[in-house]
């Protein structure tokens, strides 16, 4: 996007149709395109396999990875949350933040977390309207 490539989109595997929308638009376009797909890995992540679409969902509702359109470096769409969750509820499906959750649970760390999802949200526009900040 900070190159003002023609087309940049981020989507997930939790919405095929949104994903599929944004390919075929890209494919119609010249000049550079990206699009950033956000695939959960079970086996590295520490999740279950039956997880994948709920973790690509989560991270979407939670505000780690806004999903969104721009052309030119200009944001021109977005996906909104519909149900605001935590960043604990994302988090805690994964071995790999286990170390977050043990005896004595890292607040500070999943607290800058939750920011880094806030700013996301921020920025963005990620809000519906009636969805509590």
């Amino acid at each position: 996007m900070a190159h003002n490539i023609p087309y940049v989109a981020t989507a997930t595997v939790a919405d095929l149709h949104d994903l599929e929308y944004k390919v075929t638009k890209a494919m119609g376009m010249h000049g550079a395109r990206y699009i950033h797909i956000f695939v959960p890995c079970p086996l590295g992540w520490g999740a279950t396999s039956e997880d994948t679409i709920k973790l690509a969902r989560l991270v979407k509702e939670t505000g780690l990875f806004a999903v969104y359109e721009a052309e030119h470096g200009e944001v021109t769409g977005v996906s909104k949350i519909r149900r605001r969750v935590p960043v604990e509820e994302y988090l805690k499906l994964q071995k790999r933040f286990a170390h977050l959750f043990g005896k004595t649970p890292a607040l500070e760390t999943i607290a800058r977390i939750q920011a880094m999802a806030d700013r996301n949200i921020r920025k963005f526009g990620l809000l519906e309207e009636g969805v509590s900040a």
